[in-house]
């Protein structure tokens, strides 16, 4: 397996785990499903506007065998945000076949503007 990945449109699979919108509540993104993948997984979240009284948002992502039963990753978490226009990265290891974004909100009337796309290199032949 390569290191580097100099081609992302042909050998990355990129998945809008969330497309850009607006939440309010606690969300999951649906399962993603990453066996065409292999290595490391990189994860993007982006926020643009924020309100509400006390807004948080802490992001993370969960990994399933099955697409249903889900578990966090260890050390797949975003930094929490409560402020406008945020973007952060992080890298993990999966061990199973899907992936998921989750959102979890908390303060009074949050509403944050979000983005989530999950990477990984696709599997080399």
């Amino acid at each position: 397996m390569s290191t580097k990945l100099h081609d992302i449109p042909n050998n990355a699979q990129i998945n809008a785990a969330l497309t850009p919108r607006v939440i309010t509540t606690t969300t999951s993104s649906n399962s993603q499903d990453f066996q065409a993948g292999d290595g490391r997984c990189c994860a993007i979240q982006q926020i643009g506007a924020v309100t509400g009284t006390s807004p948080s948002l802490a992001g993370k992502i969960q990994e399933s065998s099955d697409g249903t039963n889900w578990t966090d990753i260890s050390g797949a978490t975003f930094t929490a945000v409560t402020t406008a226009d945020n973007v952060q990265s992080i890298s993990f290891d999966r061990t199973k076949r899907y992936l998921r974004y989750v959102a979890t909100l908390t303060g009074t009337s949050p509403n944050f503007q979000i983005a989530a796309l999950i990477v990984e290199q696709k599997k080399q032949v």
